[in-house]
């Protein structure tokens, strides 16, 4: 079982912390390899995350700038981009859903 995670959990946008810090926060705290972690954003600041993680999938509403920094691009939010994501890319379970590799 994974140890407890502290409370509260480290919070991005907090002051001096970023989201690629809290993939980091979390791997260490879960004994989890941050190659081993997906990350699902649509904004500027998450491409760092992108960076740390091995598995990066913009949001479709995400700016085009945004969506080049991840390895894939599911839907928008508005069509329930990250439920998408999570069960094409995570659970490998649907395959039917509009994501895409960056750059095809």
């Amino acid at each position: 079982m994974p140890p407890a995670l502290p409370s509260p959990l480290p919070a991005a946008g907090r002051r001096g912390m970023a989201m690629g810090t809290v993939a980091t926060t979390l791997s260490k705290l879960l004994s989890v390899p941050l190659t081993e972690i997906a990350t699902i954003g649509d904004m500027p600041n998450d491409v760092l995350m992108f960076r740390r993680s091995g598995l990066s999938i913009a949001m479709g509403n995400a700016s085009p700038e945004v969506q080049k920094q991840a390895r894939f691009v599911t839907a928008s939010y508005k069509d329930e981009g990250f439920a998408k994501a999570v069960e094409r890319y995570v659970l490998g379970t649907d395959a039917t859903s509009p994501a895409r590799k960056v750059g095809s």
